[in-house]
């Protein structure tokens, strides 16, 4: 038998964060590039990352303490790739390169081209950088909404987005005498919400960037705009790709997938190249303008008025097209039978319809199930995993740390990261099965759920439970709990409600569970042509275990969501 083949060295990439890991808009293009890079490159590859906290101002000393941090965590061995989110983190490794990683190429990314000078790389670096056309995105908003007279801008307060303050100004100087604009950087977002929501009818809204408000809190990206969305009573534009179909009606925008695309694609090379070539210069440019067809709609927004070259996504297909094949099967067989023959036929069809609507349901039931678990297995491959085997590399790295305030930041390092890892796989399991369920009962899993949706939907929800029937576990229990689980997670997404009401109660030989909300509510017999894949899961848990589920609603009433499950029997 021959000699075993050599397992291949993983090739090290340091990712430092501007702000964090999580923060939008600079998260999409960071996760594309992990993708991309883990998928495509012939050596495994190890990621790993830390934040420069850059939502506040940084001092020297503080700077020089974060340099020697990275130092001290990452300089043994060395990593082969350095890349920057941001611009602030880009500006940073520039400033201090010669002392952190000598001779190791650096790619800044995720930033805008303005704010980094091209003469700062070297040969062998990189810059994937975008370039936003400001003025052309206000004069999108101006030509599908012509008479508008107010812009206020959404930015926070951090010194990038100061910095952006500056650029939004002189780009929107040339607007000065056809529209005021009001910016919102010195307010927090509860005052932007109130700001907003007295805005007069000739106004719109431009959501440039969120990062952290002016009282100091930060904020997801996505989230913001939802709250804001909800508040507005004039429409609201954007700059990025992930914001279509969040709220924004839309215009030009940036794509930070093909950035995080270009990003791997320069990677790549660096990682490969035998010797250092001239700096990579790429520049990703705003795409032609996308806009939402509801938002359209929900404006009176014509499309005649959208830019040539526009594109419409989210469009809602007509009758016609929906039921196009039942349409003519229908009218073929009323012309071809008699009365009693053609009320046959319509039977007939209607049980077909029926079945396929049933086999269509199920496809989606075991699509979904698939997709849960292709999701899992990414999360764990390119997230658990990556994570786990940096931690273990920097494990092994303690032994060779001399100094003991270095391997001492090592240690409280790798001591967060565990941390964070144990969170993460905790609420992982938390989606694939409630165990507090089995160890504390229905009600406490309940109220811990409706915490959960009060802190996830910025709503209040209250649960009353009895305590005979909090004390439920086994089939019965996960059964309502799901039933709640979806409930407010429909609410919260579609109803817009102020407050949610959860009951649990033994009632009639069984358990009972009612969620109530004070939302837009829906037409309930209109629902019924259209099948949710949610609203289907319900009503399948409770029939499976002989009980009932009541759904009744009215558009700006609210809606009220009823399941009944019989007590288990007794063992004789």
């Amino acid at each position: 038998m021959g000699p075993a083949l050599a397992e291949p060295t993983p090739q090290r990439v340091l990712i430092v964060h501007s702000f964090g890991r999580d923060f939008a808009p600079f998260d999409a293009a960071i996760a594309t590039l992990r993708r991309e890079l883990a998928s495509r490159s012939p050596n495994p590859v190890v990621f790993v990352e830390a934040a420069l906290d850059a939502g506040r101002a940084i001092g020297p000393d503080e700077e020089a303490a974060f340099v020697a941090y990275l130092s001290a965590r990452f300089s043994q061995p060395a990593p082969d790739l350095v890349v920057s989110s941001g611009g602030p983190a880009a500006q940073f490794l520039i400033r201090h390169r010669e002392q952190l990683f000598a001779g190791v190429p650096i790619m800044p990314t995720a930033f805008e081209s303005r704010v980094l000078p091209r003469a700062a790389l070297r040969p062998g670096d990189a810059m994937v950088g975008t370039q936003l056309d400001l003025p052309r995105a206000f004069e999108s908003i101006l030509a599908v909404l012509p008479d508008t007279r107010t812009i206020a801008v959404v930015l926070g307060d951090t010194p990038l987005e100061r910095y952006w303050r500056q650029q939004l100004e002189r780009d929107s100087a040339s607007l000065a005498d056809r529209v005021r604009f009001v910016w919102l950087d010195r307010l927090s977002l509860p005052q932007m919400i109130q700001r907003i929501a007295a805005l007069p009818p000739d106004s719109a809204v431009f959501y440039a960037l969120l990062l952290v408000d002016a009282a100091g809190v930060p904020h997801e990206r996505l989230d913001a705009l939802g709250q804001l969305k909800r508040a507005a009573p004039v429409p609201i534009f954007g700059l990025y790709e992930n914001e279509l179909g969040q709220g924004v009606v839309g215009g030009p925008y940036n794509s930070q997938t093909r950035v995080g695309q270009e990003a791997a694609r320069v990677a790549l090379r660096l990682l490969n190249a035998a010797t250092p070539a001239p700096p990579e210069l790429v520049t990703v440019g705003m795409d032609a303008p996308v806009y939402d067809a509801r938002e359209l709609r929900r404006w009176g927004i014509a499309e005649s008025r959208l830019p040539p070259g526009s594109e419409v996504r989210f469009r809602e297909p007509s009758p016609w097209v929906r039921y196009r094949a039942q349409i003519v099967v229908a009218s073929l067989v009323i012309a071809a039978q008699a009365a009693l023959i053609a009320a046959l036929l319509v039977q007939r069809s209607r049980r077909r319809r029926a079945e396929q609507e049933a086999r269509a349901l199920g496809g989606r039931l075991i699509t979904a199930y698939e997709d849960e678990g292709r999701r899992l297995a990414r999360e764990l491959h390119d997230d658990i995993t990556q994570r786990l085997a940096g931690v273990s590399i920097e494990a092994a790295m303690l032994g060779r740390l001399g100094d003991p305030a270095a391997r001492q930041a090592a240690e409280q390092s790798i001591g967060s990261e565990l941390a964070t890892l144990s969170r993460d796989v905790h609420a992982m399991s938390y989606r694939l099965h409630p165990s507090v369920i089995d160890d504390l009962g229905l009600g406490e899993a309940l109220r811990i759920e409706c915490q959960r949706a009060a802190r996830r939907g910025q709503v209040a929800v209250d649960f009353e439970g009895d305590e005979s029937a909090g004390r439920a576990r086994g089939d019965r229990a996960l059964c309502l709990f799901r039933v709640v689980q979806e409930a407010l997670r429909n609410a919260v997404r579609h109803a817009g409600p102020h407050r949610i009401q959860v009951e649990l109660r033994a009632t009639d030989g069984g358990l009972e569970v009612s969620v109530r909300d004070d939302g837009h509510g829906f037409d309930t017999e209109a629902a019924r042509g259209h099948a949710s894949l949610g609203l289907a899961s319900m009503r399948e848990r409770v029939a499976l275990l002989g009980g009932r589920l009541e759904i009744h609603s009215r558009r700006g009433q609210g809606t009220r969501v009823t399941a009944w499950v019989p007590a288990a029997e007794k063992a004789p």
